[in-house]
């Protein structure tokens, strides 16, 4: 009896290790957890910055080539109309050409 009380005692041991294993492992996989959360929200809020500091960049870079462009449109049509209004207009050529086409 003496001999089965220790292998029951031995068992009753091994089972009381694994318990405390268990527990050991489950702290661990919350801590893993906790660990991993973190990091992931860390990762994201990193991220989060670079993309509206480069959307910001983006934005500035795309307004400028715009505004340029704006410009350079207004330049190349007023030149247009200075080089057409200081161009003399032979109106009377141009009546004469209308009759021929329209009326002859």
């Amino acid at each position: 009896m003496s001999e089965m009380n220790q292998e029951l005692a031995a068992i009753q041991h091994l089972l009381e290790i694994e318990k405390q294993a268990a527990s050991l492992i489950d702290s661990a996989k919350i801590d893993a957890d906790q660990y991993i959360s973190k990091a992931h929200a860390e990762y994201n809020a990193a991220y989060k910055e670079k993309v509206e500091l480069l959307s910001k960049e983006l934005d500035a870079d795309f307004q400028k080539k715009h505004d340029e462009i704006l410009q350079k449109y207004k330049d190349e049509v007023e030149a247009y109309k200075s080089s057409y209004a200081s161009k003399p207009q032979n109106k009377e050529a141009f009546f004469d050409l209308l009759n021929k086409l329209l009326f002859a």
